[in-house]
């Protein structure tokens, strides 16, 4: 059996995630205000995707006034870890150098970027942890 921060994200449920790690604790409205996409879904829509993550264990809630506030209680590293797993696993055959290699390939990375890379590349050579 999968734990609770195993179990498939949809892309709403990783979206609202990402405004709160980002915000911090946040009302369905502010969430909803700071979601990427357009157009944006409905304010109800929100608000019963996130009732469904409070209730998955995703996500804290508490009253303030009127309003209820969430915050995540989901790891960011540790999730964007198992979904870059699973995306290394399926999509490249578990090759993270596949990965690795088609993002250099495909996206245009800044220098700054390519400048991370390298030093992060030098610390695993020299076994030192990011």
């Amino acid at each position: 059996m999968r734990r609770r921060t195993e179990r498939k994200l949809g892309d709403l449920e990783l979206q609202i995630l990402n405004v709160l790690w980002e915000a911090g604790p946040s009302t369905v409205r502010q969430v909803l205000e700071a979601l990427p996409v357009e157009p944006k879904p409905a304010y109800t829509t929100v608000l019963t995707m996130m009732r469904l993550m409070h209730e998955k264990g995703y996500l804290d809630r508490r009253a303030r006034g009127r309003a209820h506030v969430y915050q995540t209680r989901l790891r960011e590293r540790h999730v964007k870890r198992g979904l870059l797993r699973e995306m290394i696993d399926g999509a490249f055959r578990g090759s993270a150098e596949a990965l690795l290699v088609r993002l250099l390939e495909d996206e245009k990375l800044s220098r700054e970027e390519l400048d991370r890379v390298r030093r992060l590349i030098a610390e695993k050579e020299r076994g030192e942890k990011p």
